[in-house]
């Protein structure tokens, strides 16, 4: 028998033993940007994520409906125009197909940005404990996850001569899970370190302090221990926007 004969039926094989899931949603998202001062800032994010479409897995139900929510805040200290960290807390609320839980998080990120000609190329790196609770069986666990994403802009004018335009985004992150949670699905490592990624490509529209985005991002990741997969297909609607506090104090005392 040919090698690639034999790796096609192996391909196959695999396929059929397989319990993997594919979920189609939408993600809205909103993130908030603020600065104290010239160094100290903050990031507040409300990120959500919902399935769109029920369907049937060897048997096994998969309902349509509200699967996460994610709330942080970070403070954040700016070295200089490249080079950040930050720390905080986020709180998630889970319903993986019935099977609910909440989540704290501790957060301790870096932040470095560089420019490789019209492109602009953010690289983070974050570090996050978790402790999920299973409201099932009320067992809290935790779980250490660090994670690095790679996001490139590209704008689609000139930002020396003007400050808004149209500008394209893509990107990718990588979660690895040093510690997996053990009472349930949420931050579960389920048999391998490389857990999670994320894939991301889009556009939007920076009208200045504010940016609208439409994406779309494939999430992967390995959902029980024997390595089946969840590909999640998600509709992006991000909003960012930029509040100078300088200018607000200024009105308000006006």
């Amino acid at each position: 028998m040919r090698k690639s004969t034999l790796i096609c039926l192996l391909w196959i094989a695999f396929q059929a033993q397989s319990q993997n899931v594919t979920l189609y949603g939408i993600s809205p998202s909103y993130s908030q940007m603020g600065k104290f001062n010239s160094k100290l800032g903050y990031n507040i994010n409300v990120m959500s994520a919902i399935n769109a479409v029920s369907q049937t897995v060897e048997k096994k139900y998969f309902p349509a409906g509200h699967t996460h929510l994610l709330l942080h805040g970070l403070l954040v200290y700016q070295f200089n125009k490249k080079l950040s960290v930050g720390g905080g807390y986020a709180f998630g609320r889970h319903n993986i197909f019935g099977l609910r839980e909440n989540e704290n998080r501790l957060i301790g990120q870096v932040t470095y940005q560089h420019k490789l000609g019209k492109f602009v190329i953010t690289h983070r790196g974050r570090f996050e404990w978790r402790q999920p609770t299973n409201l099932q069986t009320k067992i809290t666990s935790q779980a250490d996850i660090g994670r690095y994403q790679v996001w490139v802009t590209y704008p689609l004018y000139d930002p020396e001569k003007q400050k808004q335009g149209f500008y394209l985004s893509a990107s990718n992150e990588a979660f690895l899970y040093f510690k997996g949670a053990t009472n349930g699905p949420v931050s579960s490592r389920n048999g391998s370190i490389l857990s999670e990624n994320w894939m991301h490509v889009g556009g939007g529209y920076n009208a200045g302090r504010t940016r609208a985005e439409l994406g779309y991002c494939f999430q992967g990741l390995v959902r029980n221990k024997a390595q089946d997969y969840r590909f999640f297909n998600l509709l992006q609607i991000n909003i960012y926007h930029t509040i100078n506090w300088n200018d607000v104090q200024f009105w308000w005392y006006m």
